[in-house]
């Protein structure tokens, strides 16, 4: 694959349980269902979702990221269904630094599953093997255990607090730093 169009190229990977693919505009009720739920933006940088529009609108931000060739995010299917039941991808990219920050969110009900962290390996990987990064990172709030289990499942080390590094919500948010360097993913293969 040509890095220098990966993004607007972005090709479907699949694992045991479940198909990362492009989002579609047709998407945007089965994101509704879980992005409407506060349990599941609690501890994101966005608000819940309040009508079918404001999905609408995320799904078209995505979808100019992709023609765009810029970072971003893949559907999460769960095969069983097939329908979307999270995201999970790049949010930052910088080519020239082989590095990129990846982020993801799920719905509640696919909580403790196991799911979320199937997710990041695969982007893990691809970002690794396919993109030739040399550092992947993660971020989450200091009140969110489940998303740090996550990144600590997924191979990454944690690096440290960056203090009051967003203001979110109308206030500001620390945030733990976890990364996974190439040669830390060759490891664990």
């Amino acid at each position: 694959m040509n890095i220098d169009h990966v993004f607007s190229h972005l090709p479907t990977l699949t694992t045991k349980r479940l198909i990362l693919r492009r989002m579609l505009l047709s998407d945007a009720q089965d994101i509704f269902d879980y992005a409407s739920d506060f349990e599941v933006s609690k501890t994101t940088n966005w608000s819940p979702h309040t009508s079918i529009e404001d999905s609408k609108i995320y799904v078209k931000s995505m979808l100019k990221r992709y023609s765009y060739n810029q970072a971003s995010e893949w559907g999460i299917v769960l095969k069983k269904t097939g329908k979307i039941i999270g995201t999970c991808g790049f949010t930052t990219w910088f080519p020239t630094h082989y590095k990129g920050e990846i982020g993801y969110s799920l719905a509640q009900k696919f909580w403790n599953l196991g799911l979320t962290t199937e997710a990041v390996r695969i982007v893990i990987e691809f970002g690794f093997n396919t993109i030739k990064l040399n550092r992947i990172e993660a971020r989450c709030r200091l009140d969110n255990p489940a998303s740090e289990r996550v990144m600590q499942k997924a191979g990454m080390k944690f690096e440290g607090i960056q203090r009051d590094i967003m203001f979110v919500k109308k206030r500001f948010t620390s945030l733990k730093v976890y990364s996974i360097l190439e040669s830390d993913f060759k490891n664990l293969e």
